[in-house]
């Protein structure tokens, strides 16, 4: 066969590929749209190709996702008049950053979600315009080839024989980072919390701009210890039951509760669809995937924990009613600007 005869029937293969290219596009065409904030950590953990795509399926909603390197980005796009109606949820906002930067204002609450579902001691917005969906105390995790008798005290960790072994992350950038500021001026005031950290200053090693780059620094070795999750150990041993190479000291003068949220954007024309993936992201199934993913405790009270979570002991003595929100909203440039000048040369460059 002449190849000018081979034209016409290269045309009608060509054409008929092409409709079902495009009848594949079309099965890959949603009904209805969100659009999502978050911090990296939503994606780079895997929560988000966890839980995602079964909603997109589920509710025939594509969910588009814009990331922000940290919980200050996030936080400052929300308070960016100029993206008010430009998205419908946002994800990763901790009770820190939402008490000193007044970010509730900018959420509403569900319209119908049973509170009852929360652990209590979670709920950081008695109107919900916050949803925790995440949760961890506040501890000293080390490295247990490197430390056998940790501190037990916020007094002993101040020790010249911990010269340089503390990773700590930033409370500028980082929600855990602020927590552990609050923290501090929780235990010991809006005075002694000055001393705690230049009594500390010389056993600080670096500070991160998230927790996940000190507890790598961790692992390394490179340090003994970080100021992080209570909730770490169990999650390194679920990932990999031989690891048994950290543990946590719960510090004897009391706890500080991290607390991450979801919350329904203000400005949302999607509301029911909003309430639905609030549903589906409390919901146990969902939930599951927040030990697995972000190595915290969920907030719904009825998910199964798995066994190296249950062993974790309850801790009912967390500090955070010692600091009002009016307090933090007043003081909490004064806080940072003490701490950029004490530590503000010393954050780590990112990995």
């Amino acid at each position: 066969m002449k190849v000018w005869k081979l034209i016409p029937l290269l045309f009608i293969v060509f054409i008929c590929s092409c409709g079902k290219e495009n009848k594949k596009q079309e099965s890959l065409t949603y009904k209805h749209k969100l659009v999502v904030y978050a911090t990296d950590e939503f994606r780079k953990s895997g929560l988000e190709h966890s839980i995602i795509p079964d909603f997109q399926k589920k509710h025939n909603c594509q969910l588009e996702v814009i990331l922000f390197r940290n919980t200050a980005e996030l936080s400052k796009a929300v308070k960016n008049r100029d993206n008010y109606g430009k998205y419908d949820l946002a994800i990763g906002i901790d009770n820190s950053f939402a008490f000193s930067e007044t970010l509730a204002v900018n959420f509403v609450p569900p319209e119908s979600f049973d509170k009852e579902l929360l652990i209590q001691e979670t709920v950081f917005d008695p109107y919900l315009r916050f949803i925790p969906y995440a949760y961890s105390n506040l501890s000293l995790v080390y490295n247990t080839s490197l430390v056998k008798n940790p501190p037990q005290s916020f007094g002993e960790l101040q020790d010249a024989k911990y010269l340089s072994q503390i990773a700590i992350c930033d409370p500028q950038t980082s929600g855990l980072g602020r927590s552990m500021l609050f923290w501090s001026v929780a235990l010991f005031g809006t005075q002694g919390y000055e001393h705690l950290w230049k009594s500390l200053r010389k056993n600080i090693y670096k500070t991160y701009s998230n927790y996940n780059e000190a507890l790598e620094t961790l692992k390394r070795g490179e340090c003994s210890f970080i100021i992080g999750y209570n909730t770490t150990p169990a999650f390194l041993q679920e990932l990999d039951p031989l690891n048994r190479n950290f543990e946590v000291s719960m510090l004897k003068e009391g706890s500080f509760q991290y607390i991450e949220a979801i919350g329904i954007h203000r400005g949302t024309k999607k509301s029911s669809l909003c309430n639905k993936f609030v549903d589906y992201f409390l919901s146990s199934e969902a939930q599951k995937m927040v030990i697995y993913k972000l190595g915290m405790f969920p907030a719904n009270r009825k998910t199964l924990l798995p066994m190296h979570f249950s062993a974790i002991p309850f801790i009912s003595y967390s500090v955070n009613d010692r600091l009002s929100q009016a307090t933090i909203q007043e003081q909490i440039n004064a806080w940072l600007d003490f701490w950029e000048r004490l530590f503000g040369y010393q954050v780590a460059k990112g990995l």
